[in-house]
């Protein structure tokens, strides 16, 4: 394995380490569909502006994909 790619693991592993950021991304990992910010916010009981930034973070570091669909309606 590359130092580069190690190094890009290491990282995406260490965002992991605040435990609000870490219950977001089991929450969300572990679901079988998608999950909107409100729902996950809701789900670890924190606000949604919270929830957004930590996870834009998670899907920064390549752990979380995103899409943009209505899910209500």
């Amino acid at each position: 394995m590359q130092s580069n790619e190690l190094e890009r693991q290491i990282a995406g592993l260490a965002v992991l380490e605040d435990p609000v950021r870490r219950s977001l991304y089991f929450y969300v990992a572990y679901r079988q569909r998608d999950v909107s910010r409100d729902e996950a916010a809701k789900a670890v009981k924190i606000s949604r502006a919270l929830a957004a930034f930590h996870l834009d973070r998670l899907v920064a570091e390549g752990l979380l994909e995103t899409s943009f669909r209505r899910l209500s309606g």
